[in-house]
């Protein structure tokens, strides 16, 4: 953009030099000639905007998504460690119940009503008083019983949907980062280029041009009023070009890219963290910290994914907002000088 200013300053200096030997007609032909096509160029920016724009939203859905069941997914494994820990407890009662502290054993049962927001659960929880529960008959229930087959059963279908979710957010997780990809391509190259900025900072010199060349023409009678009222409409309509407005689109254009780029790169980084929680290699016992630094690694990717594709659709939008503003002046100044 700094090709425009310095243009315009450029043109502004050869008005002075060169205003003699331009008349009032050329000058009229050339802003006639500089200023057409220009509205046609922008509608490709802001329609690639409408696409970039589209693209960040739908990463962002991707990765709202991956978040959400990021969520539900630590909830899903802090049951499943909580019976295993039971299982753990029940298992020891076996081999000598005088080992087990009844009041962690209500604990843990209290932790799991906490988790499963489930009103009868709960209820059977309160009713539990560690003062009144003897560990030896804690154990012999759970001799006498499936309690430990049924716990490990539970605890499979609870891993089951643990692992079923993880997929989930793997899968969101690449969506968002396929369409942050898409999203970075989009805005990098959707910019006013250096031939484009050119033919605008030619089309504002030329209505600079014209302006000081009317004057001259309305002193020595060179003009018809009819040919000055055409400068005047031409005037008025193709000087309203605002610079600050041409520089946005490059600058939005900018932030998205970078926006998408910082959420492609979260985005990768989630999906293969998530795919590596939960493989089966990891998903074991022996890798529970491992499981759950990795799947809390996954949840926090996913949300630096999602506020990096919310960015770039702020970014997308107001280009769209500032080329819109530049097209709407661009095709006022092709209106009136066809």
């Amino acid at each position: 953009m700094k090709k425009i200013l310095s243009f315009l300053l450029a043109v502004g200096v050869a008005n002075v030099a060169y205003a003699d030997d331009v008349s009032f007609a050329d000058a009229l032909r050339n802003v006639r000639n500089n200023c057409s096509g220009i509205s046609e160029k922008l509608s490709e920016i802001k329609k690639l905007a409408g696409v970039g724009t589209a693209m960040s939203a739908v990463g962002t859905v991707a990765g709202g998504t991956a978040v959400a069941t990021g969520l539900v997914k630590n909830k899903f494994d802090k049951v499943s460690d909580n019976l295993e820990r039971q299982i753990e407890m029940f298992k020891s009662m076996q081999v000598d119940a005088s080992t087990v502290d009844v009041e962690d054993f209500v604990k843990l049962q209290q932790d799991l009503a906490d988790l499963l927001k489930n009103e009868e659960f709960s209820e059977y929880v309160e009713s539990l008083n560690s003062d009144e529960m003897d560990a030896q008959k804690l154990a012999t229930v759970v001799e006498e019983t499936s309690m430990i087959a049924e716990t490990e059963n539970l605890k499979e279908m609870v891993d089951g949907v643990s692992k079923t979710v993880g997929h989930v957010r793997t899968g969101t997780l690449a969506a968002a980062t396929a369409t942050n990809i898409a999203g970075a391509v989009v805005s990098g190259v959707n910019k006013i280029d250096a031939d484009f900025a050119t033919q605008i900072g030619v089309c504002m010199g030329s209505v600079k041009l014209l302006s000081s060349m009317k004057v001259q023409a309305k002193l020595d009678g060179s003009a018809s009023d009819a040919d000055i009222a055409v400068a005047d409409k031409i005037i008025a309509e193709c000087d309203k070009f605002n610079v600050s407005d041409i520089e946005k689109i490059n600058k939005r254009a900018t932030g998205a890219t970078v926006a998408s780029s910082v959420g492609a790169a979260a985005g990768f980084a989630g999906t293969i963290t998530s795919g590596v929680a939960n493989s089966n290699s990891v998903r074991t016992s022996e890798n529970a910290q491992k499981e759950k630094n990795l799947n809390a690694a996954s949840n926090v990717l996913a949300g630096v994914t999602t506020a990096a594709s919310v960015t770039a659709t702020v970014f997308n939008a107001t280009q769209i907002a500032a080329a819109k503003r530049v097209i709407e002046t661009a095709e006022k100044c092709e209106e009136v000088i066809k």
